[in-house]
């Protein structure tokens, strides 16, 4: 079965007092469903941006982007990159969350500006900021 990998980054529309309950009910149900559908990945959260990075088969990526892109927590949900891959990046994880917000914005920031454009060397950044932070968390 081929594997891809796919990073989307999309905007947070969530206030600031529902974050903490709403990105828990987030990872529940992403590792619950991720797990189903044999989809490795990482989330990172800061106040104004999803970024996360997945990876599974073709249809399972198919099949949670259309969930994603119906999710009312955000919008303007940008793909920025669908690559094959040969292993996975995220093997232990079904969804890892990487945070605190205040850990990662200052992180993220130059790769997302604030008009929401995203720099167009961000993409490998973005997963290597992922997997050193996952790293730093097992």
């Amino acid at each position: 079965m081929p594997l891809q990998s796919l990073i989307y980054v999309s905007d947070s529309t969530l206030s600031a007092a529902a974050v903490e309950g709403e990105i828990d009910a987030i990872i529940q149900v992403a590792r619950s469903r991720n797990g189903d559908l044999a989809v490795t990945g990482a989330l990172m959260f800061t106040h104004s941006n999803f970024v996360q990075v997945l990876e599974g088969s073709p249809t399972a990526l198919d099949e949670l982007m259309a969930s994603i892109k119906r999710d009312s927590r955000h919008e303007n949900v940008r793909v920025l990159e669908v690559e094959a891959l040969t292993s996975r990046r995220f093997t232990d994880w079904a969804m890892a969350y990487v945070g605190p917000a205040s850990l990662v914005e200052p992180q993220l920031a130059p790769l997302v500006k604030a008009d929401g454009k995203i720099n167009p060397f961000a993409t490998q950044e973005m997963i290597s900021l992922l997997q050193s932070l996952v790293s730093l968390g097992q």
